[in-house]
């Protein structure tokens, strides 16, 4: 635990590059397929979304704790567990969408205000530090991180990354 509080005290500086942000995705979420067990991971991701300004690393980090998370709260949900990730471009509000929903039991409605605080959660094992992490690397990305439960069921967090100015010019 004091090794995970001092990776999430002192993570390195950002190194921020045009990144592909839907080819990212793909190539973390095909780790998670050839391990497979029964819970499917479906992409629906945005043609349009343009490069983003991100640093690669943590972006990927904060990904793999995403789709950890998710696989975790579907654990007894047996063969019918489903992980959607979609991304969207939003130009009105010059930002990228993504949004990582599951379909297990949500999050109870009295951790939610907390989610994101460090040593918060509902896990036996584990730190608390995970979304505590994902919180810091959105936030380092001037992005904003939300948290629900989906009306259909399970959780759902919303990541809103600006929209990189040079390449919206580019192309647009």
């Amino acid at each position: 635990m004091v090794n995970a509080f001092s990776q999430y005290a002192r993570a390195p500086s950002l190194h921020l590059q045009r990144v592909d942000l839907n080819q990212l995705i793909h190539e973390v979420t095909d780790l998670y397929r050839l391990n497979e067990g029964r819970t499917r991971i479906q992409l629906q991701l945005d043609d349009e979304l343009p490069p983003l300004r991100l640093d690669i690393n943590r972006i990927r980090q904060l990904l793999v704790n995403l789709i950890k998370n998710a696989l975790e709260a579907l654990e007894d949900r047996g063969q019918d567990g489903v992980i959607t990730i979609t991304t969207q471009r939003q130009t009105a509000q010059a930002q990228a969408l993504l949004t990582i929903q599951d379909n297990g039991a949500g999050i109870p409605p009295d951790l939610l205000p907390r989610l994101f605080e460090p040593y918060v959660t509902t896990k036996h094992k584990g730190t608390g530090l995970g979304l505590a992490i994902v919180k810091k690397i959105v936030e380092e990305h001037a992005g904003h991180l939300s948290a629900r439960n989906h009306e259909a069921g399970g959780a759902m967090l919303s990541i809103r990354f600006p929209l990189d100015a040079q390449a919206e010019k580019e192309q647009g």
